[in-house]
């Protein structure tokens, strides 16, 4: 079943494991690009309160490159996580698959798309479950719902875009 919404904010697709949030930011697609490549500005993104650190401040890489977060949750406490670089188009798009350190990723995404839109442009977020592999942590997906991946739309369109 396929759930697509228009909201205020921006458009919500959920599909039966992935979910989709867009929205128009007021900011230049390498602007944004720029800022989700980097991270240490995932900890102002996240709306889960899993994140609490990144472990390395550089810019993310290419496809196939990792960076390590540190996170803690329910299931797991403090845990450090290996996001593994899936899809990486400088200004266009830019997403992970979060896994432990040291083995392949376990089959969840993160992907956020960035369409210019005049002087804008249109961000959507996916997260996207459908290939997860770790057992342990299939009573607990989706990680995060709809509104979490809205609201984290929201805090990157007030860190991103011009002051008044």
């Amino acid at each position: 079943m396929l759930l697509h919404l228009e909201l205020g904010g921006g458009t919500v697709t959920d599909g039966e494991q992935s979910i989709t949030v867009t929205r128009t930011v007021r900011a230049p697609a390498h602007v944004l690009f720029d800022f989700l490549s980097r991270p240490g500005n995932h900890h102002a993104l996240d709306t889960s309160g899993m994140i609490r650190e990144a472990q390395d401040e550089s810019p993310i890489g290419g496809v196939g490159t990792t960076f390590l977060i540190n996170m803690r949750n329910d299931f797991k406490g403090d845990h450090r996580i290996e996001n593994h670089v899936v899809v990486h188009e400088p200004d266009r798009a830019i997403g992970w698959a979060p896994g432990e350190p040291g083995q392949p990723a376990a089959g969840h995404t993160f992907v956020w798309r960035l369409v210019t839109a005049g002087q804008d442009t249109e961000v959507s977020q996916i997260y996207d479950w459908s290939r997860n592999s770790d057992p342990e942590a299939q009573p607990y997906l989706p990680l995060i719902g709809r509104e979490q991946l809205e609201h984290s739309l929201e805090l990157l369109a007030r860190a991103t875009e011009p002051a008044d």
